[in-house]
């Protein structure tokens, strides 16, 4: 059988698992993903767009204000996406 998730990286199924972990659609920070997996940021985001282009997660940047600099930057949150397969035929 051939099926999308045939042709992901291995830190992509890995954070598929950490999503999953959040079945009410909580959005989770990159860095909470990072320190579950032992990964950098660059991998996490790297496997989240393999994810994202799967339409399988979505992302969302928020801006925030850094705690030590009280510079405003931004902060990337992911969740898995709410559409199922029947949803996504109609």
């Amino acid at each position: 059988m051939n099926t999308p998730t045939q042709h992901f990286s291995d830190r992509a199924f890995r954070v598929l698992y950490v999503l999953t972990g959040r079945p009410d659609g909580e959005w989770v920070a990159v860095a909470d993903i990072c320190v579950g997996l032992g990964l950098n940021s660059h991998q996490v985001r790297s496997a989240v767009s393999e994810l994202c282009a799967a339409r399988m997660a979505e992302r969302e940047r928020r801006y925030v204000r850094d705690k030590t600099t009280r510079r405003r930057t931004h902060r990337t949150y992911f969740r898995l996406t709410d559409t199922t397969p029947n949803e996504a035929r109609a």
